[in-house]
């Protein structure tokens, strides 16, 4: 490892190095590669998980309203780690004062924990924004866009969360057929799959009154 380390040095041009600098390159070196696997293994989900918990890290890598907050620990240690290293070197060079470089380090790195905190409330806020919430569709009255065969499912447009949308839906009654332009009614939902009866012309004129 002492060699890898001292090869990586080298390709950065920094082997001369010594004393505290070396801590900070080692912090850097390590946040970086750390961090940058983590990222290509959140992309590539299930792996992620498998591997963290080979490594002995039981962490939820579901990028989810619940599994952002279950990132942020160690996303903040990598995120700190990468940038205490990059800029306590940064100031060590510059300077050769070791007080200013821990303390440029050190607000460097709680900076970017708040940074990537910030990120990952804004990816769950988009989420959770994005997400169609089928449960509301319950109730609501609408039509049939695609006949809806018995036992097969069709599609019926329903304004529900704000939006008018075209979703895949079965009857309730398995045998009964629903055609296009026929008022429906939400009764439930499987899923992403509505469950509808069909209503008449009468039933959506006295809901509107």
């Amino acid at each position: 490892m002492s060699g890898l380390f001292s090869s990586i040095l080298g390709f950065l041009g920094l082997e001369a190095i010594t004393g505290v600098d070396l801590l900070f390159a080692g912090s850097a070196i390590v946040g970086t590669i750390l961090f940058i696997i983590y990222f290509l293994l959140v992309l590539v989900g299930g792996v992620a998980d498998g591997a963290l918990d080979v490594m002995g890290f039981d962490v939820d890598l579901d990028v989810g309203a619940e599994g952002i907050f279950h990132m942020l620990t160690i996303q903040g240690l990598l995120s700190f780690m990468m940038m205490f290293g990059i800029f306590g070197l940064g100031v060590s060079q510059s300077n050769d004062n070791v007080l200013y470089a821990i303390g440029a380090g050190t607000i460097a790195g709680i900076g970017s924990m708040w940074v990537i905190g910030k990120v990952f409330q804004m990816m769950k806020s988009l989420e959770t924004d994005g997400t169609v919430k089928y449960h509301e569709a319950i109730g609501a009255k609408g039509k049939v866009y695609q006949t809806i065969f018995p036992g097969d499912s069709g599609q019926v447009q329903v304004e529900f969360t704000g939006a008018l949308r075209t979703v895949s839906a079965v009857s309730h009654d398995e045998k009964e057929k629903i055609e296009t332009g026929k008022f429906i009614q939400v009764v439930d939902h499987i899923s992403e799959t509505l469950i509808v009866k069909s209503i008449s012309v009468t039933v959506v004129s006295d809901s509107e009154e």
